[in-house]
């Protein structure tokens, strides 16, 4: 009989934020190394293995003398650093640039502090994994992964627990754990020999286990660590050794016949997809700051990386699968929160100053000021630019480009019911380029410039080939956008903040009212307001066609008041479609399922219908039937194991106020491609610099 291998692994899965905030976080990651260090002192051949970059960071800078011993210990070869990320992220939602970059910041610190490269990818505890994250892990110089979530009654159609992952040509080595981070907890001497000598446990007689306290840190025990040192003395059957996760992966991929895996490593906590939006939406916004603020300082010449990289350590860290997820206390929200939005704030005030830059290089024509529109883009633009302002207009004064050519442009509702002036016009940005407009106050206008505007009751507006009927209907070129006009339905949602258990949300029990809508037609955009209600719960409905533009855009406020249910866009496109395709990370992912719920970057699109969002982060299908998850409350940190007492305080996520943003096309022959295209001139800034004469 040939003897079998486990391969056991010390390690301590550590939530640096989940049910406590990230100041206890870092004093638990500091006490787990140090109980570590003091156990691979006192156990010669133990071996110990951490993650999460930034918790040596930590230890470096709250317990220096505590860093000389893990150095030391990573130089005898007896500590692995695993994982190569900045933490143990969420690995649906983050943006590419979001996994890339951390990356990047994780190998430049490991080979500065420790002089180590780490091959082994590590996310034990994530809620799922998108199918695109191969091609991102091969890239960024990984060969293995260790994966827990979905489980084999999750996911069952898994060809081995040992597989090659594929995305794009390239493969990771991929291993889900059976016994993993949470084993600490329930240790005992029976329970891991019987365990070990289960067959179906290992593959071609290799396995690897995992033993350690974990979540809010522990580390490898003395009872635990003596257990498996009596096993291996009166073991006969099973070789018991003490090893990393790297020696198990080197042994494994010796094996044969190792099957290959394509496509999402899905479902888990699929709930994690939408609640809590207003962190995920933070999170969102600070990525796409930070990269649109690397665009612009590189642009002017300025080193981007020496300023941005701090900022991108928050935001990768508030990636965490506990925090971007939505399933963290409240106070470590409201931390994350705090968090993230000094990152924007910072990346907004660096991308100011590059653009001042770039907007100096350009003398000013007019007196009173130019509006200078920059696109950091590596592709023209063409479309609706607006600009709001309290000065530079002179009533009757034409407005201008630079090159003295007039504007077309048209007065739309301001932000603040004051003095300020809003106005729109259509015109094309050159890639990595600026344009500059003025209102020409010398000269008079050849065109008369509408002041003020008014709406007024109706329910259908048209401008060109465009209609936009209330509540939710959309005709382009004579064809309907959806078989019938969409609807924002509500699903009841007893389920706990993950939404253990769940594959996906039922039919809705109802849906949101017209109360009433009005129009404004105007000779470059017209507008659609529809205002809805259902129970205490508001929303907005604001549709804005354009003159020669090729898409319709909605922004929707919705003031939300529903406990414990989930809020979803719903509509049928008109076009047949088979499967639908969305934006995952660094990529267009296929999807096939009916039902279940599937996280959701910028864009999705089946057949001819093409929707770039801002704002949402799930989607799922229920027969022909497509639903945007617009918003999804729950209660914080809530697990269904646990009773809610409906007498006692309750904290409720995701109640008040939210805002979307969508933009939908219709095309024959549409290509994910164009897609990306339209998301990115979508969600680009398009900041404006107001700068005056020298």
């Amino acid at each position: 009989m040939i003897k079998k291998t486990v391969h056991v692994v010390a390690n301590s899965h550590i939530d640096p934020v989940w049910l406590w905030d990230k100041f206890e976080g870092i004093d638990e990651v500091i006490n787990t190394f140090r109980s570590a260090c003091d156990r691979l002192d006192e156990y010669p051949k133990l071996k110990f293995s951490a993650s999460s970059l930034c918790f040596y960071k930590w230890a470096e800078e709250f317990a220096p003398e505590l860093f000389s011993r893990i150095k030391a210990h990573v130089a005898s070869g007896r500590w692995e650093i695993t994982g190569g990320w900045w933490v143990e992220t969420d690995c649906n939602l983050p943006l590419a640039q979001s996994f890339y970059k951390s990356a990047e910041l994780s190998r430049n610190y490991a080979r500065s502090k420790f002089r180590v490269d780490i091959p082994v990818a590590y996310c034990p505890d994530s809620f799922g994994h998108a199918a695109s994250l191969p091609e991102i892990l091969a890239d960024t110089g990984s060969k293995y992964y260790v994966f827990v979530r979905p489980n084999a009654d999750e996911k069952p159609d898994l060809p081995s627990n040992l597989f090659y992952w594929e995305h794009g040509g390239k493969r990771v080595l991929c291993y889900r754990l059976r016994y993993h981070y949470s084993q600490g907890f329930h240790f005992s001497r029976e329970r891991v020999e019987s365990e070990i000598k289960t067959d179906e446990f290992y593959l071609n007689g290799l396995a690897c286990y995992f033993f350690g306290l974990g979540d809010h840190g522990g580390g490898p025990t003395k009872r635990e660590i003596e257990t498996i040192q009596n096993i291996q003395k009166t073991e006969d059957l099973v070789d018991v050794r003490f090893s990393t996760c790297l020696e198990f992966f080197q042994a494994a991929e010796k094996l044969p016949d190792i099957p290959t895996y394509t496509g999402d490593l899905h479902y888990h906590a699929v709930g994690c997809y939408s609640v809590n939006r207003n962190l995920k939406n933070a999170v969102r916004g600070a990525e796409r700051s930070l990269c649109y603020t690397g665009r612009v300082m590189d642009q002017a010449g300025m080193d981007s990386a020496s300023q941005l990289d701090l900022l991108w350590e928050s935001t990768i860290f508030n990636q965490f699968h506990d925090i971007m997820p939505g399933s963290c206390a409240p106070h470590a929200a409201v931390q994350a929160m705090n968090e993230l939005g000094g990152v924007r704030d910072a990346s907004e005030t660096l991308s100011y100053t590059a653009l001042k830059a770039l907007s100096a290089q350009v003398p000013v024509r007019c007196l009173q000021g130019e509006f200078r529109i920059f696109n950091s883009l590596s592709e023209p633009v063409t479309g609706p630019f607006e600009i709001e302002s309290f000065m530079y207009f002179r009533p009757g004064a034409p407005f201008k480009d630079t090159t003295g050519q007039s504007i077309r442009i048209q007065e739309i509702p301001a932000s603040v019911m004051c003095a300020n002036r809003r106005w729109m016009f259509i015109d094309a940005i050159p890639a990595h380029g600026m344009k500059s407009y003025y209102f020409d106050s010398e000269a008079e206008s050849a065109i008369d410039q509408a002041v003020g505007m008014e709406f007024t009751i109706g329910n259908r507006v048209a401008l060109g080939d465009m209609v936009v009927e209330s509540p939710g209907q959309i005709i382009i070129a004579g064809s309907n956008l959806f078989k019938s006009a969409f609807s924002l339905g509500v699903i009841e949602d007893d389920s706990d903040t993950w939404s253990h258990g769940v594959r996906g949300y039922g039919a809705a029990k109802g849906c949101f009212a017209e109360e009433s809508s009005s129009i404004y037609d105007g000779d470059i955009a017209s507008f659609l307001i529809s205002r809805q209600r259902y129970g205490d719960s508001r929303a907005e409905l604001r549709f804005t066609l354009y003159k020669d533009l090729p898409f319709v855009d909605l922004f929707m406020r919705v003031h939300w008041e529903q406990e414990r249910s989930v809020l979803k866009m719903e509509f049928e496109p008109n076009s047949s479609f088979g499967s639908f395709f969305v934006q995952g990370p660094g990529a267009a992912i296929e999807k096939s399922t009916d039902g279940a719920e599937e996280p959701l970057h910028g864009w999705l699109m089946a057949g001819e219908l093409g929707i770039s969002q801002d704002g949402a982060f799930a989607v799922d299908r229920q027969g022909d039937k497509l639903r945007i998850t617009l918003i999804r409350s729950s209660i914080y940190g809530y697990d269904k194991y646990w009773r809610v007492d409906p007498k006692g305080p309750i904290n409720h996520t995701d109640l008040g106020e939210h805002e979307f943003r969508l933009r939908f096309v219709r095309q024959q022959g549409l290509k994910c491609e164009e897609m990306e295209h339209l998301t990115r001139a979508f969600v680009e800034p398009f900041r404006v610099i107001r700068d005056g004469r020298q």
